[in-house]
């Protein structure tokens, strides 16, 4: 029986830019020997960044008014990957593989009101072992500051 899987890192601003290399395929070479070059073009993007992830950042910070003291020890990013097992999308098939990912997008977006508006990038890699999605967000938390008396 196959199963959903989603993992869950946090980044510092530091690591975005190599994040952003990896996910978009900036790279020309890479330690992963699971990728498969050749097969790159059949990746694609469900929501693809116009900067990279650090650039991204600072432009939605400043488009949402987005308050919070930022440190270089601060996460500023999350990262899901989202796949299953390679049998599952070997049974399934291209179109439903292309509908898991897209269901799993939105199901991130509305979740607990994230909003798509802090999705930074998702990146769909079928070039290798097992088909899986990156999808970079801004972790935002709503609050309402306890000194504020509105």
């Amino acid at each position: 029986m196959s199963f959903a899987i989603i993992r869950n890192t946090k980044y510092k601003r530091e690591n975005l830019k190599g994040i952003y290399r990896h996910n978009e395929r900036k790279n020309k070479n890479y330690s992963n020997d699971n990728i498969d070059k050749e097969r790159s073009y059949l990746n694609y993007s469900i929501k693809s960044p116009k900067y990279r992830y650090d650039k991204e950042f600072d432009g939605l910070k400043e488009k949402y008014n987005l308050k919070g003291q930022i440190k270089t020890v601060s996460n500023i990013a999350c990262e899901y990957i989202i796949t299953s097992d390679k049998q599952f999308f070997e049974e399934i098939g291209e179109e439903e593989t292309k509908r898991y990912f897209e269901t799993a997008y939105n199901f991130v977006a509305e979740y607990k009101n994230l909003g798509e508006q802090y999705i930074m990038s998702a990146k769909v890699h079928m070039d290798e072992e097992t088909p899986h999605m990156h999808l970079i967000f801004l972790p935002v938390v709503h609050t309402t500051d306890k000194k504020c008396k509105i």
